[in-house]
Order: structure tokens, then C-alpha cells, then sequence
């Protein structure tokens, strides 16, 4: 809806700016519509296209400062990150980049940081529900990840109209199967926790993934343990 607003309100300019014209040359009135009804689509569009080829480059940004993470330098994906967000204009974009640096300081365990940065998208601040599943997915791992099970369990349960979407995914499916185990661990399904955990492991093994598997089944040891000695 903005973008039709801001769309429109360049096409107003563009008509202001051909009458100041109109009038300061004394352009005839029948050559200075036939000039409006071609100047202005054009200019419409234009902008449009403008705006489309703005955000693929900085989509194409996003995927080359993303191989960071695979890589496991998370730092050096958080400075990308950051760079990219200090130029970028367009509140949707901003908004965007926002969240996959917050991404980037989940991966580096600095959770508070990025559940600051994560609430203040949320109520509707992002567009698409892939973004929006994204943004869930990481506010809730943030959550479960500092002790705020309350918190993460209402996400998780609100959000699963998102994730069912894309659990069996290869973007988003590990992530969405380590929160299906954290629910489980709160819920002291730990048998069921330990089943969905072998199940993940087998699915999703790239070595970033392997690694989140590796530490809950450490956490799941040590919370099992503790229940253990009480």
C-alpha cells in the first residue's frame, strides 16, 4: 500500500512539474497532453523499476555477506550487516536488513542484543510471511535460549500457522525442528525431545545445524540430570 502511495505521489509531482513547464514556455495546451500521456507512465514506471533493481542489489548484498554464517564468522556477517543497514533506504528494506542482523547476533549467542532488535519488528513491521515466519523463528529461539520459556511458548504456539508452512523447508526446517524440541524440553517431553533431536540430526547435516543439534543435546543432558538429582 505504501509503495502505490508513493508511487502516486510521484506521479503528482511529475504532473505539477510538466504544467510549471506548460506554462513558463507557452506549450500548446493539445501538444501538452499528448506529452502528459506519455511522460507520465514513463516517469511511473520508471520510479518503479528504480525501486525494484535498488532492492535486488541489495538482495544480492544480503546472499554474499550471508556465506559468513556458513562459514561460521558470525562477526564478520554482523559487520556486513550493519554496513549494508547504514546505507540502505526504504523503510521495508531497512526493516529487512535489520532482522538478518539480528540473525547474525543470534549466531553469535549475543540473545539480548537481538531480542531487542527482534521486538522492535514486531506488529506488523515486515511484509511476506516467509520474512515473518524468519523473524518468529528467531524471537522465539532467542527466547527459549535466555530462559524466557513463558515468553517463547506463547510465540511458539501463535507462530505455528507460520512454521507448519515451512518446516519441512531447507531454509527453515532445522530451526523450526530445534524450537519443536525446546517445546518438548518445556513441556518435560524428554523422550519425545530425544526422539525429534535423532530425528533432526539425520534430516538436516550441515555442520551449522549439527552444531545446534550437538549443544541441546548437552542442554537436554544437563536438564535431565537436574531433574534426576531432585
Amino acid at each position: 500500500m505504501k509503495r502505490i502511495v508513493k508511487t502516486a505521489a510521484i506521479g503528482i509531482c511529475v504532473g505539477v512539474l510538466l504544467v510549471i513547464v506548460k506554462e513558463s514556455f507557452q506549450i500548446d495546451e493539445a501538444v501538452f497532453k499528448r506529452t502528459c500521456w506519455i511522460a507520465a507512465p514513463v516517469a511511473v514506471i520508471g520510479a518503479l523499476l528504480i525501486n525494484i533493481f535498488y532492492n535486488i542489489s541489495y538482495q544480492n548484498k544480503v546472499r554474499k555477506i550471508a556465506r559468513m554464517l556458513d562459514e561460521e564468522k558470525p562477526q564478520e556477517y554482523i559487520d556486513g550487516m550493519e554496513v549494508l543497514l547504514r546505507t540502505a533506504k526504504g523503510k521495508n528494506l531497512r526493516n529487512v536488513l535489520q532482522l538478518n542482523l539480528a540473525a547474525g547476533y543470534l549466531e553469535s549467542k549475543q540473545f539480548d542484543t537481538a531480542i531487542v532488535m527482534l521486538e522492535e519488528l514486531s506488529d506488523g513491521h515486515l511484509q511476506g510471511s516467509g520474512v515473518n515466519a524468519a523473524h518468529r523463528i528467531n524471537l522465539c529461539m532467542a527466547y527459549f535460549e535466555t530462559g524466557q520459556f513463558d515468553k517463547a511458548m506463547v510465540l511458539y504456539h501463535e507462530s505455528q500457522v507460520f512454521f507448519q508452512k515451512y518446516r519441512n523447508g531447507k531454509i527453515y526446517g532445522a530451526s523450526i525442528a530445534v524450537l519443536d524440541i525446546w517445546a518438548a524440553i518445556n513441556n518435560e517431553q524428554y523422550g519425545q525431545a530425544e526422539e525429534l533431536l535423532a530425528m533432526a540430526s539425520k534430516t538436516y547435516v550441515d555442520s551449522r545445524f549439527q552444531k545446534a543439534f550437538h549443544e541441546i543435546a548437552h542442554k537436554l543432558s544437563e536438564i535431565k540430570n537436574s531433574r534426576h538429582e531432585v
